[in-house]
């Protein structure tokens, strides 16, 4: 059936369930419930429908669609106290697909350790090896030829371990440079060789991620184009409704002291107010900012707060909205040699229209996608005994058992990351090599800072904190679903995160100085930051507030845990008090996987799902 997504024509009054939110998680937990032809679901998505522009649809293009409110939420922070007082943009998704749609494509696994912690926080089953094969459903792999396989040294690959049928089409592409080439050689010379398939939540080292770019259409592979591919639109007990903003969830209080989630109500197209019913469950997949938003406008979080915007008190839960978590990411970029090809040559519009041109021919280029480079690493210093000794200094110094908690589960979390930053194993740190130059102070927007604005090529090497001890929050300021959350991370407000940073950055030397890599830099060529050097420790400290943005990956907003603990929604992930509101996106993670989440994400909608089908008294 073919139809206008933002027209209200034909929609029915009441849906079995309504999804919130038409995003990744959004569209994976429509598209498996209608698998069942006797199961009605509608989703609402407050963007539009763009899955035919060949800016989302290029892998190569994504950048065109941040900052542009077409496709962008364009979400920024509160000026950051770590940060010397800088904001940071946060490119949200705001179209079909949701923030799949317009990301870079780069797909990591979270580790094992970090994944179990999740467990540990009392969530039972939501361990590592439970979530493995929703990890393998979402995706199908695509291997790559035996030419790549060997230019990225791909011998930890697992083929056997990897999704088979997935929607989501994973893929090396054929685009690689001498960067990507000698990248994991470098690694290998420090002793870092990658050992183990990624996927299997365990090894560090450096490596090359794959992409979710569809290996035989050269395009972007994403839940708007996969979940809700062809075939799923033809379902008749599916319908998905774009430009309709959800203003709040329609609640009472049942008799049994439960709020029961009776629908929503939503701002279609036409800009009208309408409300539409659910049979049985009403399930937020709004994100990490906005979910805790919806949950506040409709009654559910803090009394204070509530009382303050005059907004009727359901759910008394002070954690909606606590615990945000995000990758934190601090960078330099150095000047390659004369012989060594980067994107910044894409500032010459020539070159642009050219690559263009190319990818329209025949879909090959760098518009087509390439690989990323990656490493995973603990603390360099810290692997012989000095470093354990000191590393155990800082842990004593900054983990004090009587410090004061801003969050109930706080002392849980920091000695589930203290045991991975004690592991020689595990990874605090995840590197990326961005063939291209990053200038953080060219502005807030990334718009700014990854398009070429200094003279030079460049390539940059980005440092993020994989499990960051900071804790931020994300809180509405108005009753008007239209006006944007204030956003706080709190980047590098905890000590801890800045010394685990600057020792990382300053393993950047090291990196650029070991062959093969150094060979393909310009002896004593220019740097972004201009003329940073971090010999020192000190050095490396002062340079993580002036460059630190964001990775992009905020979670735990509406975190699953306990209500004693902190949590917004139970392993099942009900909202705490209610009877039938659930939430499935990356806002109910409590503890921040390692590298880039898209992967967790679809694995937990995948699981959402699968709980949902089993119905409410599982």
């Amino acid at each position: 059936m073919r139809y206008d997504t933002a027209s209200t024509n034909g929609l029915l009054d009441s849906y079995d369930y309504i999804v919130v939110g038409g995003g990744t998680s959004g569209l994976v937990v429509a598209s498996r419930l209608t698998e069942d032809p006797n199961v009605t679901v509608l989703v609402l998505e407050a963007g539009s429908n763009r899955l035919d522009d060949s800016r989302i649809t290029t892998p190569g293009l994504a950048l065109t669609t941040w900052d542009n409110p077409d496709f962008d939420w364009q979400f920024i922070t509160t000026p950051q106290d770590g940060l010397h007082g800088r904001t940071v943009a946060h490119p949200r998704g705001k179209t079909l697909g949701g923030s799949t749609a317009i990301h870079l494509n780069l797909l990591a696994y979270p580790s094992k350790s970090g994944t179990d912690g999740w467990e540990k926080l009392g969530n039972h089953g939501w361990n590592f090896d439970t979530l493995r094969p929703y990890y393998q459903k979402f995706h199908t792999y695509c291997p790559p030829s035996k030419e790549v396989n060997e230019l990225l040294a791909l011998d930890y690959m697992d083929e056997s371990v990897q999704g088979k049928t997935g929607p989501i089409k994973i893929s090396f592409g054929d685009f690689h440079g001498p960067l990507q080439k000698e990248w994991p050689e470098t690694f290998k010379r420090l002793n870092m060789k990658y050992t183990g398939d990624p996927s299997t939540g365990l090894g560090s080292g450096g490596h090359s991620n794959p992409a979710s770019i569809d290996a035989q259409s050269r395009t972007r592979s994403h839940a708007g184009a996969d979940y809700y591919s062809a075939e799923v639109k033809k379902r008749t007990n599916l319908r998905v409704l774009s430009e309709a903003l959800v203003e709040k969830i329609v609640l009472e209080k049942s008799g049994n002291g439960l709020v029961v989630a009776n629908g929503v109500r939503y701002c279609s197209k036409e800009g009208q107010s309408h409300v539409v019913h659910a049979g049985k469950e009403v399930i937020l997949a709004a994100g990490a900012f906005q979910s805790p938003q919806l949950l506040e406008l409709s009654g559910i979080g803090s009394r204070s707060l509530l009382e303050k915007f005059e907004i009727e008190v359901l759910i008394d839960n002070p954690h909606v909205g606590e615990n945000l978590q995000d990758h934190a990411m601090a960078s330099l970029s150095f000047e390659a040699a004369d012989h060594i090809p980067t994107g910044d040559v894409i500032r010459d519009p020539k070159v642009f229209a050219a690559a263009i041109e190319e990818y329209n021919n025949s879909k090959t280029g760098f518009l087509a996608g390439g690989t990323y480079c990656s490493a995973f690493m603990p603390i360099a210093d810290f692997l012989h005994d000095d470093g354990q000794a000191e590393l155990m200094q800082l842990l004593d110094q900054h983990l004090k058992s009587d410090a004061p908690s801003t969050f109930p589960a706080q002392q849980q979390q920091y000695l589930l990351l203290k045991e991975m930053l004690q592991s020689k194993d595990d990874s605090s740190i995840h590197y990326c090599m961005a063939p291209f130059q990053i200038n953080v102070h060219a502005g807030a927007a990334p718009t700014k800072y990854l398009m070429p604005s200094t003279e030079g090529n460049y390539m940059s090497i980005y440092a993020a904190l994989n499990h960051p001890f900071s804790r931020g929050s994300v809180h509405i300021n108005s009753t008007d679903v239209k006006d944007k959350p204030t956003i706080d991370p709190k980047y590098l407000s905890h000590p801890l995160d800045n010394e685990i940073m600057a020792r990382h950055v300053q393993y950047m030397e090291t990196l650029v100085r070991t062959e093969p890599l150094a060979s393909l830099l310009k002896k004593d060529g220019r740097r972004i930051p201009a003329d940073t050097h971090v010999e020192t420790l000190e050095e490396a400290k002062e340079l993580g507030p002036r460059t630190i943005t964001s990775n992009f990956h905020p979670t735990g907003s509406c975190a699953m845990m306990s209500k004693d603990l902190g949590g917004v929604v139970d392993e099942r992930l009900m909202v705490h008090g209610s009877k039938n509101l659930r939430v499935v996106d990356a806002s109910i993670i409590p503890l921040e996987p390692r590298g880039n989440i898209q992967s967790s994400v679809y694995a937990i909608a995948e699981r959402a799902a699968d709980i949902i089908k089993e119905g409410p008294n599982h």
